[in-house]
């Protein structure tokens, strides 16, 4: 059995692939069959056709950041700072690097992992960085 929001979901495909060829063929000035022609979506409810997904929250560089420090408190793996500051691979590593780079970080290897713990000067910045957030929420 089919759930009914795939269902939909593929609707919206096959509508949207006959309207681009539609469009494609009008542009291209290739003529179209009479029963390809007298087709029309009016009859559609486009906004019930509409596949119903996550939004994604988009978290400013500064939040990144604190998350990531705040994770760190107690040394950690990649993973569960990951995990606790709700980062994705790519994410993670662009500020782990630059934040290491920076010295905010201390890395220290516990036979093949390698743990990552805040600094003093790491601690200072996440002070910095939660003291101006306070004040941007007021």
């Amino acid at each position: 059995m089919v759930k009914p929001s795939h269902l939909i979901y593929y609707t919206i495909q096959r509508l949207e692939l006959k309207m681009s060829t539609q469009s494609a063929s009008y542009l291209l000035r290739i003529p179209q069959s009479q029963a390809s022609q007298s087709f029309d979506f009016s009859h559609f409810d486009l906004d019930v056709l509409v596949h119903q997904r996550r939004k994604r929250i988009i978290r400013p560089q500064r939040q990144i950041v604190t998350a990531i420090l705040d994770a760190c408190r107690t040394p950690s793996v990649q993973h569960w700072i990951m995990v606790k500051a709700r980062l994705g691979y790519d994410t993670f590593w662009k500020h782990m690097n630059e934040l290491v780079s920076m010295g905010m970080m201390n890395t220290s290897n516990d036979g093949n992992k390698t743990m990552y713990s805040i600094n003093e000067k790491g601690l200072g910045l996440l002070q910095q960085l939660q003291k101006d957030s306070i004040f941007s929420d007021i």
